[in-house]
């Protein structure tokens, strides 16, 4: 969700133009609505996994997210197994987050976003991805401490899954450390530390605090682990000391979409608006990387 928030703002902040008019300077401002969210296989669409409904702003304006915010939308998901319809809500602590803690996201199952606003109505659907088998040493329920070097030869993570050969398989790592306490594991010319957020993380979650690996089941074949599916070289991701947050995850066509697209808004399941409605299967370990 940390970066889902983060894509939205920037987004947001970045998608008002449709075409442009006589002075290029000052494109032609359209509203539109913005859905962002992710559904968890076996996980319950809570506030954690809240879906960001909001719309955009003109360019020549300071962006307020608390304006932005899309309130009292008729918010419903559907459940095409079952053809059970829920309603979701966002609260007053947290405008346009749209959540409802009874839905359970099952795994191959297709869910329908509808998005009904006083002038539009938006629509999405995602099929969930098949259910990841992750075998590892590696604890969800508690923090991983581990040395980078070798990490991923001692704690490998082996994948199971009953799926095709070109299922899409995202290994996702994020530190969790503030930019003022990070130390790199290598110095990076010479420095120990970053100077600044944008040598963190480039200033909006990116890279090197923000690393992501995209590849096929098919790829993670090993001839080190016994031609077995096996996530090892997931150390190498791992740029700073301290919390990083390791996810390993089955992605459905909408993310993969988004993620490959030249215009990723447009290419993320959403109709009838813009943003990404996706979904996802997996695990989430946090690691403590310590010094020698």
């Amino acid at each position: 969700m940390r970066q889902l928030i983060l894509f939205a703002l920037i987004i947001t902040l970045g998608l008002t133009v449709t075409h442009c008019d006589k002075n290029p300077s000052e494109p032609a401002y359209q509203e539109e609505v913005m859905i962002f969210g992710y559904l968890w296989g076996n996980e319950p669409l809570d506030a954690s996994h809240a879906i960001s409904i909001k719309t955009t702003q003109p360019l020549s304006e300071a962006y307020d997210d608390a304006r932005a915010a899309v309130r009292n939308a008729v918010v419903t998901l559907t459940d095409s197994a079952s053809g059970e319809v829920w309603t979701l809500h966002d609260a007053d602590a947290a405008p346009g987050m749209y959540y409802n803690d009874a839905i359970m996201i099952r795994p191959l199952n297709a869910y329908t976003l509808t998005v009904e606003t006083e002038n539009r109505t938006v629509t999405a659907v995602t099929r969930v991805p098949v259910e990841l088998d992750l075998i590892t040493e590696l604890k969800t329920d508690s923090l991983n401490d581990a040395y980078q070097k070798n990490l991923g030869y001692e704690k490998p993570v082996y994948v199971e899954c009953d799926c095709a050969d070109d299922a899409v398989i995202l290994v996702d790592m994020f530190c969790e450390e503030y930019w003022e306490d990070a130390e790199y594991i290598n110095p990076f010319f010479g420095y120990e530390k970053p100077e600044t957020r944008e040598d963190y993380d480039m200033g909006v979650n990116g890279e090197p605090r923000h690393i992501q690996a995209i590849l096929t089941y098919q790829d993670l074949v090993s001839p080190d682990f016994d031609n077995r599916h096996t996530v090892y070289w997931y150390a190498s991701m791992i740029v700073y000391y301290g919390r990083n947050t390791m996810q390993i995850t089955a992605i459905d066509e909408n993310y993969t979409n988004y993620i490959f697209d030249e215009h990723p808004v447009y290419s993320g399941g959403v109709v009838n608006g813009l943003g990404l409605f996706a979904s996802m299967c997996g695990s989430t370990y946090t690691l403590n990387i310590m010094k020698k």
